[in-house]
């Protein structure tokens, strides 16, 4: 078997997606994965609003949770 640049997104992602999840954002992660055509523009872009309504949250909430997963991740995605 072969592993290409496609297999290794694939497996980074699950590896980065695991990490937010056992570290508490694992109803934050579901919510945004189970509805991606709600919480996701055309483009890929995380609609805010979309997620707060899906998350039942205030923007202000998402974009601290947000950070606190880019805070996370940012050694692994550097």
């Amino acid at each position: 078997m072969f592993i290409t640049k496609n297999n290794l997104n694939d497996i980074e992602e699950r590896e980065l997606i695991q990490k937010l999840i056992n570290n508490g954002f694992g109803d934050m992660v579901v919510a945004l994965l189970e509805n991606e055509n709600k919480v996701y523009t055309k483009k890929g872009r995380l609609n805010k609003s979309g997620a707060c309504r899906v998350l039942g949250w205030k923007t202000k909430e998402l974009e601290d949770k947000l950070e606190e997963c880019k805070k996370l991740l940012k050694d692994d995605v550097d």
